[in-house]
């Protein structure tokens, strides 16, 4: 009896040592991520409810909403999320599993037709001894979820911010779209005033009907896009009902005054990824799983155990009782060999993903520095060149030395460039999302401006009479 209580105050004992403490699991993660994404979160606000997540969302998203601040509300509304957390969870009972010995197990024998009776107690013995190498083979699972957790995390995070540049970058081009369509509109309206005081001619109307209803179709275009755009983002944000009327500055900000070295980025990457880390500690765990497995193996099971009878006659008999399995035919080379090619096979997801990164961290800072080079070449030479194109037909046209088509179409090519140099602008702030979501981090920006640039000027057209 006095040996099954010590037993039970050992399990006990040992249970209360393996609780993970789940709070402070999330409160290192949260850290993580604000330090990582570089964002200022209300985390409190998650601990305090409900009520006080809503209040500080209701913030956020009271004014012009800035990309931290999208990112902000997206960690503590979405439910995706939530699900991550609920997987840490599932980690955090593997330790406590792995700290508790085996139940005993009781037997209780009665003979019929007499008062014969048997009571057997046994106890498996070698797992007690295993339960330390268990529960820091469950740590170490732990601790790779966690970093797995903060590393989908900080993917989701650059994922919104790639959605709300990408939405900018529609507003943006919904507005260029807009005006020029407003100001075609009025041009068109002018010239059928013209035309009805016979003062050109048919085919310029047609000519000037045709660009501005193609204008139209563009602008609803973009309006769609905007609306596809703001959806993605909801859902991102986990936003539903009237939280969906936020809005953010219509305009991309423009490229900061200078981008970091590609020097050592590589390097860092792979110091600094959590996904990596998370590897490592796979690793580790399936090293120690190794050896546990080279132990259980070879001692698969160590059964202790009492024996108490009584006869019929009224003596009794007890006496302790051992049972070792003889590894005959499985001496544990399956297993062993599986847990060799387990770890074998993290060693090689390593490598690869390794390799992996580095690719991804050359290739988004090459993307990122050819859209830096496109838009400084638009603000040199294309927008500048082509401003003054449109100018120059403009003044032929009023002077009738050319027709309405030839000053349709250097308004069109202008609006293209404009077009493409917001197309230009969105591809850096994504490219550079790209090597922020490639390193594991934020990289620092300083002040930025908003864009002006790449707006073509809309006036409407003033018509003349052209023989």
């Amino acid at each position: 009896m006095s040996g099954k209580r010590v037993g039970f105050a050992v399990a006990v004992f040992v249970s209360g040592c393996s609780a993970a403490d789940h709070q402070a699991s999330l409160d290192q993660i949260h850290a993580d991520v604000s330090d990582r994404a570089a964002v200022a979160v209300d985390w409190q606000a998650e601990v305090q409810g409900r009520e006080a997540v809503e209040k500080v969302v209701s913030s956020k998203l009271g004014g012009e909403m800035t990309v931290d601040d999208a990112v902000a509300v997206s960690l503590l509304k979405n439910p995706k999320l939530w699900a991550l957390y609920r997987e840490l969870g599932v980690a955090e009972s593997d330790i406590v599993a792995a700290g508790l010995p085996e139940n005993p197990v009781f037997t209780v024998g009665r003979r019929f037709r007499g008062q014969a009776a048997e009571y057997d107690v046994t106890q498996e013995f070698i797992g007690i001894f295993l339960i330390p190498l268990r529960r820091r083979i469950a740590e170490n699972g732990f601790e790779r979820e966690r970093l797995r957790v903060t590393h989908e995390l900080l993917d989701h995070t650059a994922e919104v911010r790639e959605g709300y540049f990408k939405l900018q970058a529609a507003e943006q081009t919904a507005e260029m779209r807009r005006s020029v369509a407003d100001a075609l509109d009025a041009s068109l309206e002018a010239a059928r005033a013209i035309r009805a005081a016979g003062n050109t001619s048919a085919l310029d109307v047609a000519q000037e009907a045709r660009g501005a209803n193609r204008a139209r179709l563009d602008f609803a275009d973009a309006e769609f896009a905007v609306t596809e755009g703001r959806e993605r983002l909801n859902v991102l944000l986990g936003l539903w009902g009237e939280e969906t009327g936020w809005k953010i500055p219509p305009r991309l900000a423009d490229v900061p005054d200078e981008d970091l070295s590609p020097d050592e980025l590589e390097r860092r990457a792979v110091t600094d990824r959590l996904d990596l880390a998370s590897l490592r500690a796979e690793i580790e765990a399936l090293g120690q799983t190794l050896g546990l497995t080279g132990i259980t193996s070879l001692i698969p099971q160590l059964t202790l155990g009492g024996h108490s009878e009584r006869e019929p006659e009224g003596t009794s008999t007890a006496g302790p009782s051992l049972d070792i399995p003889v590894s005959i035919f499985n001496h544990g080379q399956a297993a062993r060999a599986r847990a060799k090619y387990l770890l074998l096979e993290a060693q090689d997801r390593y490598a690869a993903l390794a390799i992996k990164i580095r690719s991804d961290v050359r290739l988004a800072y090459g993307r990122m520095a050819l859209a830096r080079k496109k838009i400084e070449f638009y603000k040199r030479a294309v927008l500048p060149v082509q401003q003054a194109v449109t100018d120059q037909t403009q003044l032929r046209y009023n002077g009738m030395l050319l027709g309405v088509f030839q000053l349709l179409q250097a308004k069109q090519e202008q609006i293209d460039a404009g077009r493409d140099f917001i197309q230009a602008l969105a591809e850096y702030w994504l490219a550079r999302t790209e090597l922020e979501k490639a390193l594991g981090r934020r990289l620092p920006t300083g002040p930025l401006r908003p864009s002006t640039l790449g707006e073509p000027k809309a006036e409407p057209m003033t018509m003349h009479h052209h023989k």
